[in-house]
């Protein structure tokens, strides 16, 4: 058994430090967290780079186009969820909260500033992510055409914070789920049958 399995302090500190994995390390399943957004009566899923988590504000850091449906969803209906599923660890997490967009602001130029050149590209593409399109090889990027930089132009900040935590851990010996809610500065901590 591991140490977190019985006890609730342990399994939300083992849940920040599979969160915070996921910034740095490209093979961590919490990398590319599926984001969830309301379109209309229907829930619109789409996997997202984690590029920062901050766990005292329990705040998320997700990058895209000002130009894709989620910020529209967003602005709409901030209510957004985040799930991961690490199959080697057993662990999956489920966040409920609100995300907020930033565009051309401090939180997106420090971001964008941050940036590798090869992530900036994807921002310089012509039209909107999702529009349909006949020709695919349209919208190749050609590297010695594109001012990189114009990109910003499209880049927005995703901040998600986090009011619930759902963590549960699979394990041969009897699965452990709990739950985390923050309300102002205080937690409840419980229990779930898995």
């Amino acid at each position: 058994m591991n140490k977190f399995s019985d006890s609730l302090d342990l399994s939300l500190q083992k849940a920040f430090e599979v969160i915070e994995d996921g910034v740095s390390n490209s093979k961590s399943y919490f990398h590319h967290p599926t984001l969830n957004t309301l379109d209309k009566n229907f829930i619109a899923s789409r996997t997202v780079v984690l590029r920062e988590f901050n766990k005292n504000k329990r705040v998320l850091r997700f990058h895209s186009d000002k130009r894709s449906e989620k910020i529209d969803q967003i602005n709409k209906n901030s209510m957004s969820t985040v799930h991961a599923y690490d199959h080697e660890q057993k662990i999956q997490i489920k966040l409920k909260g609100t995300s907020e967009i930033h565009h051309m602001n401090n939180y997106s130029k420090e971001a964008w500033d941050q940036s590798r050149p090869m992530s900036k590209e994807c921002y310089s593409v012509a039209d909107a992510p999702g529009k349909n399109i006949s020709d695919p090889t349209e919208y190749d990027l050609d590297k010695s055409s594109i001012d990189v930089e114009r990109g910003y132009e499209n880049f927005v900040v995703i901040l998600f914070h986090f009011s619930t935590l759902e963590f549960l851990y699979l394990q041969r010996a009897g699965h452990r789920r709990s739950l985390f809610n923050w309300s102002a500065d205080k937690i409840s901590k419980t229990w779930l049958i898995p």
